[in-house]
Parts: structure tokens; sequence; C-alpha cells
């Protein structure tokens, strides 16, 4: 691979396997370029100023000091905001209308539980993002939910656009949507969608315009501004 060269050889080896079977390499992780910038980062997370991606690839004889306690503190970075979204950076950037370095701040607030606030609908909550100039005009969300949350159906009277983060839903139209996909819904489509029932779901979503098809959910939606 001409790309990624310095990503850590388990990484290199997935990417190659794919390459090998026939097909690009997957998308929902990234392109080769973005995961090495996301190892570097998390790398520098878990071991400020005394690790590099060599230390993943270096056999065990030669980095008998930290390997263990370096993957300790890797395995503990990737389970928290903002880092476990790290391979998806670019693309929130660019869903909100935002720099890296701004979006990367607005992923870290989601580890704080007083962020998500109650969204109207059981099992849901919701995150405000102050988006860029592209997006002023549309409500931009982090949204959560609980496993197996159905969420009604309903139309688009303006252009949806959705970011997976983390877990999984299927669509009406029965489209399995999973992290690091990118959606998009164009006005007069109309779906609803029921979230995994294994694991929670948390997207990232660019709203333009959105009108449930239930009149008292219409109602709801009202009262509460959305």
């Amino acid at each position: 691979m001409s790309d990624g060269a310095r990503l850590p050889q388990f990484v290199r080896e997935a990417l190659e396997d794919e390459e090998s079977a026939g097909k690009p390499p997957s998308s929902r992780m990234g392109t080769p370029a973005e995961l090495e910038h996301c190892f570097a980062d998390l790398l520098e997370a878990a071991w400020p100023g005394g690790a590099s991606v060599d230390a993943l690839n270096a056999p065990a004889a030669d980095a008998p000091g930290p390997s263990g306690a370096l993957f300790d503190r890797l395995e503990a970075t990737l389970g928290t905001a903002p880092h476990r979204y790290a391979p998806f950076y670019a693309r929130a950037a660019e869903l909100f209308d935002l720099s890296e370095e701004a979006v990367v701040a607005e992923l870290a607030r989601l580890a704080e539980p007083k962020v998500w606030r109650f969204a109207g609908l059981p099992g849901i909550h919701d995150a405000g993002v102050r988006g860029g100039p592209k997006v002023e005009s549309a409500e931009t969300l982090f949204v959560r939910f609980a496993p197996g949350v159905q969420f009604p159906k309903h139309r688009h009277t303006g252009l949806e656009r959705v970011l997976v983060l983390e877990g999984s839903y299927v669509d009406t139209t029965g489209v399995v949507h999973r992290a690091g996909e990118l959606r998009e819904w164009v006005e007069g489509t109309e779906h609803g969608f029921r979230v995994d029932a294994g694991q929670p779901c948390i997207f990232a979503s660019v709203v333009f315009g959105r009108r449930f098809s239930a009149w008292p959910l219409r109602a709801l939606a009202s009262v509460l501004g959305r």
C-alpha cells in the first residue's frame, strides 16, 4: 500500500486483506491517511510524548517496556469520547461545516452526561452543535438512541444528512446503517427506523426540515421547537 505506510501492522493487514479479496478498503474505517492521523492522535493521548506508531509495529522483544501498558492505555483511550470517534473527525467536520479541531471539542463534550438532553421521545437524547455557515439554518445535533428504540415515520421537508458514529439501525426500507456511514435523504423522502437491540446508536445529524407523519408527534415537535 502506498498510503498509510506507518499504520499499525494489524490495521495495514486488515486493509490489505480487503484489497486482495478484490474489495476497496472499508469506507467505514476511513481512508489509510485518515487512519494514520487517527492513530497518531490516539497514541499522543494515551502516552503523551512517549510512544509512536512504531511502538505498535515493533516485536515484543524490541519493546519490552511500554508495550503492554501502551495497549492498556490505548484501549482506555479508545473507549471514551472524543477518541472513540477519531476515524470520523474529518467527515463530522464536513457535515457540520466546522474545523476538525472544533469538531473534536464538540465530540469531547459527549463524555459529560449533563450534555445530553431528553429529546421528547422515550430512549432518545440529543446534544446541540453550533454548526458553520453552510448549516446555520439547519438543526445540528448529536443524537443518542437506546438499544431497540423505534424512531417514528417522518417526511423530510428539506435535506437531512446523518453520520453514524457508533451502533447501527435499520431503515423501514430494509437498509442497515452502520458506524462510519454517511446517509442523505432529500426533500420529499419518507421513512422511519429501528435501532439495533444489542447496543445504543449515536449519530451526527444535520436536518433542514422534517415533519412527523402522526399528528400527535407533530404537535409534540411544535412544543419542543423541533
